[in-house]
């Protein structure tokens, strides 16, 4: 082979290794630039990473909660025997109870049990720690309100009978 056609081979060669590392850049951005698109595109099919609780779709009630889901704190006066020990593990202190003993029944008279729903965080230390089971979770967990002040739910018997009342 003469020295033409060799430095004409050796020109081809480097050409051709030119034009493989440009063919593999150009797949390399092709790659990418595709990759972007699925991504920001609000028509590709992936799944959503922020999923909305409770779901709309399939919680329409209530009742379509998890099992063991928390919603507001509510009382039965009744059952409750007033001991205090909800307000006093509450971490935020959201429960108001004030009590007077009424010595003719020999139990505690619950004048004004107050939770404030909008201090409570749903932790479920009230409900835990109460002895009588009066304190649980509703299933309801919408509190819109106009007002603040409505999110204070008042679950106390009032004033005490005197002598002389129906026993209540």
């Amino acid at each position: 082979m003469d020295k033409l056609s060799r430095s004409f081979i050796e020109y081809v060669g480097r050409i051709s290794v030119r034009v493989v590392t440009m063919t593999g850049s150009v797949v390399r951005s092709v790659y990418h630039v595709a990759a972007y698109l699925f991504a920001f595109n609000p028509n590709h099919s992936r799944k959503e990473v922020t999923e909305l609780y409770p779901d709309p779709v399939s919680s329409r009630t209530a009742d379509d909660l998890p099992p063991r889901s928390r919603g507001f704190i509510k009382n039965d006066p009744d059952v409750c025997t007033g001991c205090l020990d909800c307000a006093k593990i509450c971490p935020v202190d959201c429960i108001l109870i004030e009590s007077e003993k009424i010595e003719t029944m020999q139990k505690e008279w619950i004048t004004v049990f107050d939770v404030d729903q909008l201090k409570c965080i749903r932790c479920g230390l009230c409900v835990e720690v109460c002895p009588s089971g009066s304190l649980t979770h509703t299933r309801s967990y919408e509190g819109a309100v106009y007002g603040l002040n409505q999110l204070v739910q008042h679950f106390g018997k009032g004033e005490p009978p005197r002598k002389g009342t129906a026993e209540w």
